[in-house]
């Protein structure tokens, strides 16, 4: 029994999510209501309650799932600098999927990619490559490097969104990918 009930919770919260993507189509999220959103998931307002507080709460789940594919792709990569650099095709394939809630996140918080959990999952990543390969040891150099090197490419693509998503996400891609693998070819040993 407790299964459908965690089901039906899943299910419900869901919904709920689902109903504020498509009203953040149509206008500002600081102007939706928890009517609406209940309104548009054909729920009523109790059962709102019973998820969210307010919602701020459903915005906040709506990115630590996007957060957590970001995640998944930084885990999936065996932490080789190539795999940092395929990487950036994983952030670019999430950015496509979740193009519409990515660019409605920008507007709310215009630093979801300079700042925050994005951005340190990345540096991380890079610093934990760039230790493995034994070419950079100096942990001030490591920092200069992985903040240099991520600021960059999650630069492009905020630079993307607030250009409105003008041009190809290919392109943006392409440099993201070429600035990380040049950048660091001049810190890694030649043998």
């Amino acid at each position: 029994m407790a299964g459908k009930e965690d089901l039906r919770v899943i299910k419900t919260r869901r919904i709920i999510k689902n109903a504020l993507i498509e009203i953040m189509a149509e206008k500002e999220i600081s102007s939706i209501t928890i009517t609406e959103i209940s309104e548009k998931a054909m729920i009523n307002r109790k059962t709102f309650y019973r998820h969210y507080s307010a919602v701020s709460d459903v915005v906040k789940e709506l990115e630590n799932e996007i957060l957590s594919e970001f995640s998944d792709a930084l885990k999936k990569a065996n932490t080789s600098c190539l795999d940092i650099v395929a990487v950036v095709g994983d952030i670019s394939a999430l950015i496509e999927r979740h193009r519409d809630m990515f660019a409605k996140m920008m507007k709310l918080n215009p630093e979801l990619f300079n700042a925050g959990r994005i951005k340190a999952m990345l540096r991380r990543a890079l610093e934990v490559s760039l230790k493995s390969s034994g070419d950079i040891t100096d942990a001030a150099t490591l920092a200069s490097v992985s903040q240099f090197a991520v600021s960059g490419v999650l630069g492009l693509y905020a630079e993307w969104f607030d250009t409105g998503c003008r041009g190809s996400l290919d392109v943006v891609t392409d440099v993201a990918r070429r600035m990380i693998s040049d950048g660091i070819k001049g810190f890694i040993k030649n043998d």
